[in-house]
């Protein structure tokens, strides 16, 4: 029997009438694609689709048009995802990537691409800062640096030779915060967050340096239980005196 065709008059919509049809005449998914064909040719829907709807149609479906869409699917990075790891960041912001994915319920790498590209963070160190000042002591410390720059402008290197600053400091037995453990989520114009230094363990020793233009000059190991006083200070000053005009061995004795 000869094929007959009527191209562009057999819609989908009427193959799929058509399956309804003979579906409920107790024809097969293979008898249906068959007959299909002789009228469709190249624009019969495929066996797997018949068997599909026929089946649809024997378990008493009535409607031949498809099933409405539910539109753009979900996905991990939609406006309450995006919201929820916002609020994710602004409780604590050295959360980990993992760590965030977890408790937004969506995968690492949608995570990720939520804190790149739709939040635009990054993810940096703070700066260690050796202490807090108030800014009574900035201030103090300005002037200082005023003072100092006024000479050096007066002088120039031979100033800079006169200069032997003094330092304490505390020498604590602790293990230090890494930077990746400290780091944040921030943007991109953000400023880069401080980190101060913090008593971590009691077992600590003080120690006093005295220092030039060339290096350390002499440090002194404070004794446990004793107190920098006005005396004391008097006492490495006198030792710094004799050091610096002795220009061999330095130091090392105050050390050991």
């Amino acid at each position: 029997m000869a094929a007959v065709r009527a191209s562009g008059t057999v819609t989908n919509d009427d193959q799929r009438a058509y399956i309804k049809i003979e579906t409920l005449r107790g024809k097969t998914p293979t008898e249906i694609h068959s007959s299909l064909i002789e009228v469709c040719a190249v624009e019969t829907v495929d066996r797997s689709t018949i068997s599909r709807w026929a089946q649809r149609f024997r378990e008493g479906r009535l409607s031949i048009e498809n099933d409405p869409k539910s539109g753009r699917p979900r996905t991990s990075a939609d406006d309450q995802s995006v919201e929820r790891v916002f609020q994710i960041l602004e409780e604590d912001r050295r959360m980990t990537r993992e760590e965030i994915s977890h408790c937004a319920g969506i995968s690492r790498a949608s995570a990720y691409r939520i804190l790149t590209e739709r939040l635009h963070k990054r993810r940096i160190a703070a700066w260690w800062v050796p202490q807090y000042l108030s800014e009574e002591q900035k201030c103090r410390r300005v002037e200082i640096a005023q003072q100092l720059l006024h000479g050096f402008r007066e002088e120039g290197n031979e100033f800079l030779q006169k200069v032997v600053p003094i330092d304490e400091t505390w020498i604590r037995d602790f293990k230090p915060e890494l930077k990746s453990q400290s780091s944040e989520w921030r943007g991109k114009s953000s400023p880069r967050p401080k980190k101060f230094k913090r008593a971590q363990s009691n077992v600590k020793q003080m120690m006093i340096f005295a220092y030039d233009c060339k290096g350390v000059i002499m440090t002194d190991r404070v004794p446990s239980g004793t107190t920098v006083t006005a005396a004391y200070n008097c006492q490495f000053l006198q030792k710094l005196r004799l050091r610096c005009t002795r220009t061999d061995q330095i130091c090392w004795k105050t050390v050991s």
